[in-house]
């Protein structure tokens, strides 16, 4: 599996991909690489909606709506979400129809998550798509 994130790292050659593409891509991404503000600005915008999901009992249609601010993306109104759910990004997740997913779930989805129809996650369960650099020194 190829890092794609190190503070250390020699950051890889500049491209004219831009940092969100480069990162889906699974290129190492340097958190001193100019744009990786970009990549914390939707962490810290991801924060704050499930900090919202997360911290009151919301409608399934009211969890839906913020689920679907998470991720970027209407999702179906079959859909039942139940909180608390964590993620890191947000914008990488894609799921299909029927999808349910149970309490304290964790996504780590920089590296991609696609979830298709008629999926039910068990609670606790973590999706992991991203890596650090295995000689972060």
């Amino acid at each position: 599996m190829k890092p794609t994130f190190s503070p250390r790292s020699t950051p890889a050659p500049r491209t004219n991909r831009d940092i969100f593409t480069r990162d889906l891509a699974g290129e190492l991404i340097d958190m001193n690489d100019p744009e990786f503000e970009k990549i914390k600005a939707v962490i810290l915008e991801t924060t704050t909606l499930t900090s919202e999901l997360n911290s009151a009992h919301h409608s399934p249609e009211r969890a839906r709506e913020i689920f679907s601010q998470i991720i970027g993306q209407e999702v179906d109104s079959s859909t039942w979400i139940i909180p608390p759910f964590y993620v890191d990004y947000g914008k990488n997740i894609k799921v299909g129809k029927n999808f349910f997913m149970n309490q304290c779930c964790t996504f780590m989805d920089r590296g991609g998550i696609t979830i298709g129809d008629d999926v039910f996650i068990a609670p606790k369960c973590n999706l992991t798509t991203i890596n650090h650099d295995f000689d972060p020194l």
